[in-house]
């Protein structure tokens, strides 16, 4: 799965930068060779985004504010060892592309789908037959290439291919403005659906969060 360090190092900063657009939050700054993201949420007021844990463990040293966030391209237990303690490590995710061209699946009835775009980053989001929303997905287009990002179904409307619909649209829409493959990060619940889409796996990664309320070292 894992794929080699530069094109890991090259998603990694094309994720960085979708992501930002899809969250509206600043463009990333370079931080050594580090994509740093103000957030300036509870919890996560600034994201890093790195591509090894050889270059975690370069800067993780600076990162002692709480309410710091992580999130390292490559293998668990090397993203585990670099951070060392105060660190509270999530369930590991997955990099995954795929070319736009694969999905044409329509809204299944009696759904229908609703786009909100503006510039590069588009909402899709998906309408019951009473008008209420019952999924959506975003992505947003970075160096030819379309961050998917927040694709997630209600509970009561899950299994019905609303997830292949949203991200199909977001596919065509993508392409149309000129980008050629897609880029997520995948949680371990979202895998089937991205498989069963065609999408590959590059690496693990590992997210983890300074908690606010730990104490940093004077």
């Amino acid at each position: 799965m894992q794929a080699a360090s530069e094109q890991i190092t090259h998603l990694a900063e094309v994720w960085a930068h979708g992501w930002a657009l899809a969250r509206d939050v600043g463009a990333p700054t370079r931080s050594g060779q580090a994509h740093r993201l103000e957030v300036g949420l509870p919890q996560h007021r600034v994201r890093y985004v790195v591509a090894s844990a050889r270059v975690l463990a370069w800067h993780v040293p600076a990162w002692r504010g709480p309410g710091t966030v992580v999130k390292v391209f490559g293998p668990r237990p090397e993203a585990v060892a670099a951070l060392g303690p105060g660190w509270r490590v999530g369930r590991s995710e997955v990099l995954m592309t795929a070319p736009l061209s694969v999905w044409r699946d329509p809204a299944p009835e009696p759904y229908r789908l609703q786009i909100q775009s503006q510039g590069g980053t588009h909402r899709a989001l998906a309408l019951s037959g009473r008008g209420e929303p019952a999924a959506e997905a975003w992505a947003a287009l970075h160096g030819g290439h379309a961050v998917f990002d927040r694709v997630c179904t209600a509970p009561a409307h899950r299994r019905r291919g609303l997830g292949r619909a949203l991200m199909g649209v977001l596919g065509r829409i993508s392409a149309d403005q000129g980008a050629e493959r897609g880029v997520l990060v995948a949680t371990q619940a979202g895998r089937a659906l991205y498989r069963s889409l065609g999408w590959q796996e590059r690496c693990e990664v590992t997210p983890a969060l300074r908690p606010e309320g730990v104490l940093t070292d004077s």
